[in-house]
């Protein structure tokens, strides 16, 4: 079966239910390709009927499909045995005993991200047709050209794949910003650009009764407007954190530029340079690919619903400075990487970002209490 239930949050319901159920065995093979012609992420489960049902489960994880000998083997060299009542049931971690206890810990020296927040943590634009309302630099100036009041909505634009830890985000798209209630009107340009991509904009009425249609979802925006309400996008022009949806490893970077971002990021309107490093640190990585669905070739959802469960340590404020001038040092030495174009330059910034990276860490661990022994499950 997939195993896509034991993370996602419409899984919910089937784990409280299987908890009650005689689980012997849960073989994952994660993001492994196990069928070549189709992308899927298997498990073998195997339970029974019995009505005495055991506290524990025997997992397996498996790590490659290159065994010496068979499956089998593979199975009964690494088999794990884990309690039921460490399986949660906001998602599931097939992880050894000492894995979950870690886990736990984490949880316990912080604060869920969410609250951290106060909330203040919205998701990217979806536009509904990113081939009408994200243009080029050519078309943005073309439009400016033509009625100087265009510059008002049009913004900078970002896609997850722009997003790189610690760096300056950069983007040669623009987004038109034709938000719910705008008076298009006083836009003449705009409106004569969005016109010829008019039949795919048109919102889908509730009673079409067609096979087919050609324009975008049903809704209360209007044909030239954005497809979500986006209320929150004064929060876009504030400094802020932004987050890619999936990528393999922690990814955060902050922007006090005003970027717009696309439906494949989160942002955080705070300007919070502690967060971003506890966000970048390898704990906090560590704690959200314990929860977060995967995705094919080592990939991760690093969405809302799970990033708001990150537990953020509470520190000093002598300890936050120390973290906050890393985390400007780390950020300021990605701008002078992106400025260099000498090899040697940019491996002397490459090595120092790397110790900056190191403390950062060191002193993450001291804020959620780390034993050796739980830094070394951690990094490895």
């Amino acid at each position: 079966m997939a195993n896509k239930w034991m993370r996602a949050s419409y899984g919910e319901p089937l784990r409280k239910w299987l908890k009650e159920q005689d689980i012997k065995q849960i073989i994952d093979f994660g993001d492994l390709p196990v069928f070549e012609s189709a992308t899927t992420y298997p498990c073998i489960f195997i339970s029974s009927r019995s009505k005495i049902l055991s506290p524990f489960i025997e997992v397996v994880n498996v790590k490659t499909l290159k065994f010496e000998t068979e499956l089998q083997d593979y199975v009964d060299e690494h088999t794990q045995t884990l309690s039921k009542e460490l399986l949660d049931d906001g998602g599931w971690n097939l992880a050894g005993e000492a894995e979950h206890l870690l886990l736990k810990k984490l949880q316990s020296k912080g604060v869920p991200l969410g609250e951290y927040v106060k909330g203040k943590i919205y998701y990217g634009i979806k536009t509904g047709l990113n081939e009408a309302f994200v243009i080029d630099e050519e078309t943005k100036k073309r439009l400016i050209k033509e009625d100087k009041k265009s510059a008002a909505i049009i913004k900078p634009f970002l896609a997850g794949r722009d997003i790189k830890r610690y760096q300056q985000p950069k983007s040669d798209k623009y987004l038109i910003f034709t938000r719910r209630g705008i008076d298009i009107d006083n836009y003449p340009a705009i409106l004569t650009y969005l016109s010829q991509f008019k039949t795919q904009l048109q919102p889908k009425p509730k009673d079409y009764k067609g096979k087919t249609w050609k324009g975008r979802k049903p809704g209360s925006y209007k044909w030239f407007e954005m497809q979500d309400a986006v209320d929150y996008y004064e929060e876009f022009e504030k400094p802020k954190i932004i987050i890619p949806a999936i990528v393999k490893s922690a990814s955060y970077t902050f922007d006090e530029t005003g970027f717009y971002s696309n439906d494949k990021t989160s942002i955080i309107s705070l300007n919070d340079k502690y967060l971003l490093g506890i966000l970048n640190a390898t704990a906090c990585d560590y704690f959200i690919k314990s929860i977060a669905a995967t995705k094919q070739n080592g990939y991760f959802e690093y969405k809302p619903m799970y990033v708001v469960q990150l537990p953020i340590p509470t520190a000093s404020n002598t300890q936050k400075k120390e973290i906050e001038k890393l985390v400007d040092h780390v950020l300021n030495l990605n701008k002078q990487k992106a400025a260099a174009n000498v090899p040697g330059v940019i491996e002397q910034i490459d090595n120092q970002i790397a110790h900056a990276d190191e403390k950062i860490n060191e002193l993450v661990y001291q804020l959620y209490e780390l034993t050796e022994q739980e830094i070394k499950i951690i990094e490895s």
